[in-house]
């Protein structure tokens, strides 16, 4: 039987595409990456281009100037933003530092302790089910819970260990932390979960038979393997507290400042068409965001993200 050519526009193309692999492969990327410049990286370089702007008539103006970075970061102005910024910086390490030893905590126990038990991922799930309901609901029922009256110091008050109501437990920067713990805490349970459940059972099997004591066991292999799901949580800890505006503003306290962090600035900075200042420093928010993948990228190499 003679071998028949191309019948039609598509087995022209067909065969058109097989000569040429490497066209097709464009091709098929071009879409997403359109998608990601045009949605992604547009908008984000358009933020970093207005905190060059100014302002005029509510309206922002073509420009060049950092006067907007002076006023962030102090120079020449007063400092209050700037102290705010660091502020924040440290209750997101803090946040950080607490999810991970709690979450590391959580997700040993359910991937591990709990590893082929019927109950591991119902009980994981648990995590996920207060996001079923609306963040703001789910930061003022911690106001319940913390106020003067509340259930805390109702239990408190009721087994007499303490007389009066524990005042600083609301409009503080503990419930500050409360609440972000609350709310940021799954995002680091998750992804170090994923990366226990991946661990082979005969590598810990093996520790075992040559002596390695739990502790070395949890020291030398789990822990190293489970870093990159560790990093991946914190880096999703610290830049969602960064970027947090409705914890600090319901729980953190009076308007004064004591009680913000840098994204209620931001909010305050749009609400008073400051738009180079709240440009300015969501900017200084993102190259915080992308030095940590960055970061990532030199010491562990992005294809760690694989192993997760």
């Amino acid at each position: 039987m003679d071998a028949r050519g191309p019948s039609g526009p598509f087995d022209y193309l067909a065969e058109y595409f097989t000569d040429h692999p490497r066209l097709l492969f464009h091709l098929q990327i071009l879409p997403p990456l359109l998608f990601v410049f045009s949605f992604v990286f547009i908008p984000l370089g358009s933020i970093f281009a207005w905190s060059f702007w100014s302002v005029q008539n509510n309206r922002l103006v073509p420009s060049f100037s950092t006067s907007a970075y002076a006023d962030f970061l102090g120079i020449g102005y007063s400092p209050w933003r700037f102290d705010i910024f660091l502020k924040t910086l440290r209750i997101a390490v803090t946040q950080t530092l607490i999810a991970l030893v709690l979450g590391f905590a959580i997700a040993y126990f359910v991937g591990m302790k709990m590893r082929g038990s019927r109950y591991a991922l119902p009980l994981l799930l648990l995590f996920a089910v207060p996001f079923l309901t609306s963040y703001l609901l789910r930061s003022l029922s911690w106001r319940v819970v913390l106020q003067t009256e509340g259930l805390i110091n109702l239990i408190l008050e009721g087994l007499g260990i303490t007389s009066a109501p524990i005042k600083w437990l609301l409009f503080s920067e503990f419930a500050v932390h409360v609440g972000l713990l609350s709310t940021y805490l799954p995002f680091m349970v998750f992804p170090i979960w994923l990366a226990m459940s991946r661990i082979d059972q005969n590598v810990l099997a093996a520790s075992a038979d040559l002596g390695g004591k739990p502790r070395d066991t949890l020291f030398r292999v789990v822990i190293p393997l489970t870093l990159p799901g560790m990093l991946i949580g914190s880096i999703f800890v610290f830049v969602g507290v960064l970027g947090d505006s409705v914890v600090p503003k319901l729980l953190g306290g009076p308007t004064d400042g004591s009680g913000k962090l840098v994204a209620n600035l931001i909010d305050e900075a749009v609400s008073g068409a400051q738009y180079p200042l709240a440009a300015a420093m969501a900017s200084v928010i993102l190259l915080m965001a992308v030095g940590l993948i960055v970061g990532w990228e030199k010491i562990f190499g992005l294809k760690k993200i694989g192993e997760i």
